[in-house]
């Protein structure tokens, strides 16, 4: 009897995400509840118990001192201000990022400067950052992209003999480390996405910033509420932001920060899968550089095709995307945005990458489905 030749039915095709938070909400739904729970109970819903628990967890994961906020771009505006950044300044940032990275330098008057990025780790290129430092420059914020940190060593260095703060942009990074030190442990501050899509994220958009001492601690909290102190609600004392917090999220999140760990050894596990397998074909997998641990917020291949690989993972039912498909310098928002660009064509391999599905809820089954079509798009099999 001769096979039928008749392709599967799409509509039959069980989708693999590209972003499993869906599944991660779903999986925590009983500790969703038994903390909104709480809070209800507790009736505190803004710098109550949950939130406490979420700060010293962050202090005790990553150390530092921690102050939980709304997002990563409330973290940056904040950690900008209490850096002492002031309209007029300057602030280097890396070409290849989330907008919101050099936004938050623009929402206080300074001067975003793009700077190239550095190959294999597509994150901010030392070298260039010290060719964009001129008098007016106040600090500089590496980005730690899809989960690899930046080379903070060499940053550090040249931001401390130019005296700049330095800033670390780890929305894709918890759980990332160079030498055993945690992202966002390395400069001035570290400001983190909770956003419910990255690493660790609650039901919605979340943040916070780590830094050095509990001086600047206290001054980044009194940023987040209108400038006051705790208990006292009615005495400003700078002009602050509407930027705490809320008890649910922070109560979620702190049950994540556990989790992280071994969501961090799944995300490496697939990361390894997909290298070992892809070795041969004409695409580039992410490096890891000696000494790091990478987050693998994305898996992202290097690949000319993009586009018809694109198409070819959606027929087989796989969700791929392309992060950043434009530099900073080259979006439209920026013409109107003060800034001034160094940036040249080498950084231009930030934009031909495709994010293959490699969150910890990919079952085994799944991430086998990736491989196999990726496989076969290159070798026709």
């Amino acid at each position: 009897m001769q096979a039928s030749c008749t392709p599967p039915n799409p509509a039959a095709i069980v989708t693999i995400p590209a972003e499993g938070h869906a599944r991660r909400v779903a999986a925590l739904r009983e500790t969703i509840h038994q903390v909104t729970d709480e809070v209800i109970d507790t009736g505190k819903f803004h710098y109550g118990p949950q939130t406490a628990r979420l700060e010293a967890a962050l202090a005790r994961a990553w150390t530092g001192h921690a102050v939980a906020t709304t997002s990563c771009t409330q973290a940056l505006v904040l950690a900008l201000r209490a850096a002492g950044v002031r309209a007029g300044d300057e602030v280097i940032v890396p070409a290849a990022t989330f907008a919101a990275t050099a936004f938050a330098v623009a929402d206080l008057g300074a001067v975003p400067v793009f700077v190239d990025i550095a190959e294999p780790t597509l994150t901010l290129c030392p070298k260039a950052m010290e060719a964009a430092v001129t008098g007016r420059t106040r600090a500089v914020i590496p980005v730690h992209l899809h989960g690899h940190m930046a080379d903070m060593p060499a940053i550090n260095h040249i931001a401390a003999r130019h005296g700049l703060a330095v800033i670390e942009d780890c929305a894709q990074a918890p759980g990332a480390t160079l030498h055993g030190r945690a992202a966002g442990t390395w400069g001035d501050y570290g400001c983190f996405s909770f956003w419910v899509g990255k690493n660790i994220g609650g039901l919605d958009d979340a943040g916070a910033v780590l830094t050095t001492t509990n001086e600047r601690a206290q001054v980044l909290r009194r940023l987040t509420d209108m400038g006051r102190d705790p208990g006292h609600r009615h005495l400003h004392h700078v002009r602050g932001h509407r930027a705490r917090l809320g008890e649910v999220n922070a109560g979620i999140l702190t049950a994540e920060v556990a989790l992280l760990p071994a969501w961090t050894t799944r995300r490496n596990t697939i990361a390894r899968r997909y290298t070992n397998a892809f070795a041969g074909l004409p695409v580039e997998t992410p490096a890891v550089q000696d000494g790091h641990v990478h987050a693998f917020y994305k898996y992202a291949l290097g690949c000319e095709d993009l586009l018809a690989l694109t198409a070819h993972l959606a027929a087989a039912g796989i969700e791929a995307e392309q992060v950043y498909p434009y530099l900073l310098p080259h979006q439209p928002a920026f013409t109107a945005i003060p800034h001034r660009s160094h940036v040249t064509e080498r950084s231009d391999t930030a934009t031909h990458k495709l994010c293959l599905p490699a969150h910890p809820e990919l079952t085994d089954t799944e991430v086998d489905r990736v491989i196999t079509a990726v496989r076969a798009f290159y070798t026709g099999s």
